[in-house]
């Protein structure tokens, strides 16, 4: 939120995965981990605050949520790769490997 006529300017989304012994205990640690990443801050002649919003729980994404996906966001690659390598993700890695990649 930028403070007069900007306003809300862009949601930053996050998502937190911990285990709880229960809904209560669970529901006030989101919001202490939501509340330890406000911030307000000066941007030039701006005053700006982030935060937090809503809590999410896996009982509100529907009546059957078997799965979620949780963006990490994207890099630059650390070595160059072809268009024609193959990934292996199931050769002993834990983490799924993606190629996003165009055909020159």
């Amino acid at each position: 939120m930028v403070e007069g006529k900007e306003g809300l300017r862009g949601w930053k989304q996050s998502v937190y995965l911990f285990l709880s012994e229960d809904h209560d205990t669970a529901f006030r640690r989101a919001l202490e981990i939501g509340r330890g990443h406000q911030d307000e801050h000066q941007e030039g002649r701006r005053w700006v605050e982030t935060r937090q919003t809503d809590i999410v729980t896996p009982d509100n994404l529907g009546s059957n949520p078997i799965e979620f996906e949780v963006n990490l966001g994207t890099k630059k690659p650390g070595e160059h790769l072809p268009f024609e390598h193959a990934f292996d993700p199931g050769g002993g890695n834990t983490a799924a490997d993606v190629l996003i990649g165009t055909r020159a």
